[in-house]
């Protein structure tokens, strides 16, 4: 119950800091608007000349599928390891390292109170102005609240765990930046940045349903109506990769700890 109430605590300190420095959050409105407009009118123009459908999917549904994949971006999950790697290269982290709280639980809580404010403002701003200029998408209620929120949290801790292994791993070579554009355009293409997920050939779907990269962001796929038949499933290979990732980030960080012991020494 301590450590709950420890890493709320946290949360709080840095979103009161993101309220009270709006220079994020404008930068944040800016950012959504700019690639919401692009996509938008994109898909708008190329629904219309499919006929309005494609795979089965509408345009409603599969923009409000982007909509919520650009939502999660906000909460700058992708930034943890380079949060990791410039304490490493400081040296602060060894510091915290020797302190009784543990110092991923404490990364991890940073960069969530970083984003979580522009997080909340924008979703809610940005779904009403969704549900009254594009419309809301056909949707069993009682299976896409409960699910969206599981998928949503769940994902974030399979992203805190992804990018933390690839943060600590600046412990071991000296720039992660490459790993770390590896990681994240897979996470990106298979989150369905670049292309909705309903517009994937089959292959590629497959690779995003079954991939740690794909997990991470399973919220934005809470509005597709084959959802209804498959989150039980989804939510098992959430469940499955935060515990494979879980076991290896507990092995990386013990190592890296190893690490900030010799080179502290």
């Amino acid at each position: 119950m301590k450590k709950i109430k420890f890493a709320f605590t946290v949360i709080k300190i840095f979103m009161k800091n993101q309220m009270q420095d709006r220079t994020n959050l404008i930068l944040d409105v800016f950012n959504m608007v700019s690639r919401c407009l692009i996509v938008f009118l994109l898909y708008a123009y190329i629904f219309k000349l499919q006929g309005g459908s494609i795979n089965g999917v509408d345009y409603k549904t599969t923009m409000w599928s982007m909509f919520i994949y650009f939502c999660i971006m906000i909460l700058n999950i992708r930034r943890l390891d380079n949060v990791i790697m410039t304490e490493v290269k400081s040296g602060n982290v060894e510091m915290f390292m020797n302190k009784p709280t543990n110092y991923l639980t404490i990364s991890f809580m940073k960069v969530i109170g970083q984003g979580i404010f522009s997080f909340l403002f924008i979703s809610i701003l940005g779904a009403i102005i969704m549900a009254l200029f594009v419309g809301i998408p056909n949707l069993n209620l009682s299976v896409f609240i409960p699910t969206f929120i599981i998928t949503l949290f769940l994902g974030q801790i399979l992203g805190l765990l992804i990018y933390g292994i690839i943060g600590l791993m600046a412990f071991f070579i000296q720039d992660i930046r490459p790993i770390h554009w590896i990681v994240d355009k897979f996470v990106m293409i298979l989150g369905g940045s670049y292309l909705p997920i309903s517009m994937f050939p089959n292959f590629m779907k497959i690779i995003a349903y079954v991939s740690p990269f794909g997990a991470i962001n399973f919220a934005s796929s809470t509005v597709y109506d084959s959802w209804n038949n498959e989150f039980i499933m989804r939510i098992a290979l959430q469940l499955l990769w935060i515990g494979i990732f879980g076991i290896l980030m507990h092995y990386v960080y013990e190592k890296s700890k190893e690490k900030a012991m010799i080179n502290g020494g």
